[in-house]
C-alpha cells in the first residue's frame, strides 16, 4: 500500500512539473501562443500513460490512482477556476473556465478504458496496441489541429462532422497515425513488413474519419479507443489466417 501512495507522489509530482508548471511558464514567461500550450499539455497526458503502464504494480492500481487522480483534479480545478489567478495562469477557451477541467478527466477516463480492455479484458500481450493508442492520439491530434489552423483553408462539410476542423488537419492526422502505426508495429513486434503496412493503411483513413466526425473533444475518447480497437482486431485476423510473422 505503500508503494502504491509513492507511486501516486510520482504521478502528481509529474502533472504539477511537467504539465502544469511548464504550461505556466510557457504562457507567462515566454508568451507562447495558446493553442501551442494547450498542445503541449496534450502530449504531456499522453506521456504520463507510461506512469500507469510501468511505475504502478498491475492495471487495477493503475485504475484505483486514476479514480483517485479524476476526484483530485475535479476539486482542485473546480476551486481554482473561482480564483483570479486561474485565466491569468493557465489556457482555458471557456469565458467560465471548465475545459482545462473536463479534458484532463476525459483523458485520464480514455486511459482506465484502455487499461480494462486490453488488460482484462482482451487476451494477449496488448503493449504495443495501447501505446500506438496513446501516441497516435496524442501526436496525431495535436498535429491535426496546430497544422489545420495554420494552413487549413477549407473546413470539413461533410454531413455531421464537426464544421471547425480542416481537411488539412484531418490529412495531417492520417499520416501521423499512418508513420506512427507502421514503424511501432515494425520495430516493436514480429509481425512481418506487409502486415504493418496493411494495418497502417486501414486504420489510419478510419481514424481520420473518427477525427473528424468526433466533436465537443470527444475525439480524446473515441479517437484512441477506436484505433486500438481497429489494430487489436486486425492482429487477431491476420494471426488467424497464420500469416502475423
Amino acid at each position: 500500500m505503500l508503494s502504491f501512495f509513492s507511486h501516486f507522489a510520482y504521478l502528481i509530482l509529474y502533472y504539477f512539473i511537467v504539465v502544469a508548471a511548464i504550461a505556466v511558464v510557457l504562457k507567462t514567461v515566454f508568451n507562447v501562443p495558446h493553442e501551442l500550450v494547450r498542445k503541449y499539455q496534450h502530449i504531456g497526458y499522453a506521456a504520463s500513460f507510461a506512469f500507469y503502464l510501468y511505475v504502478f504494480e498491475s492495471w487495477a492500481y493503475a485504475v484505483v490512482a486514476i479514480v483517485i487522480f479524476i476526484v483530485l483534479i475535479f476539486i482542485i480545478l473546480a476551486l481554482f477556476e473561482k480564483t483570479s489567478y486561474y485565466k491569468k495562469l493557465l489556457v482555458d477557451r471557456k469565458k467560465r473556465g471548465g475545459e482545462l477541467k473536463y479534458s484532463l478527466i476525459q483523458a485520464q477516463a480514455m486511459f482506465a478504458i484502455l487499461l480494462y480492455l486490453f488488460y482484462y479484458l482482451l487476451p494477449g500481450d496488448n503493449e504495443v496496441i495501447v501505446w500506438i493508442a496513446v501516441v497516435s492520439w496524442g501526436i496525431g491530434d495535436a498535429l491535426a489541429a496546430l497544422l489545420g489552423k495554420r494552413f487549413g483553408k477549407r473546413k470539413h462539410d461533410g454531413y455531421n462532422a464537426d464544421p471547425k476542423k480542416t481537411y488539412f488537419g484531418s490529412i495531417s492526422l492520417n499520416i501521423a497515425v499512418f508513420i506512427i502505426i507502421f514503424f511501432t508495429l515494425l520495430i516493436f513486434s514480429s509481425i512481418v513488413w506487409w502486415v504493418a503496412l496493411s494495418i497502417a493503411l486501414i486504420v489510419s483513413p478510419l481514424a481520420t474519419v473518427i477525427e473528424a466526425y468526433a466533436k465537443k473533444g470527444t475525439d480524446t475518447t473515441f479517437l484512441p479507443i477506436g484505433i486500438a480497437l481497429m489494430v487489436y482486431g486486425l492482429l487477431t485476423f491476420f494471426s488467424y489466417l497464420g500469416v502475423i510473422l
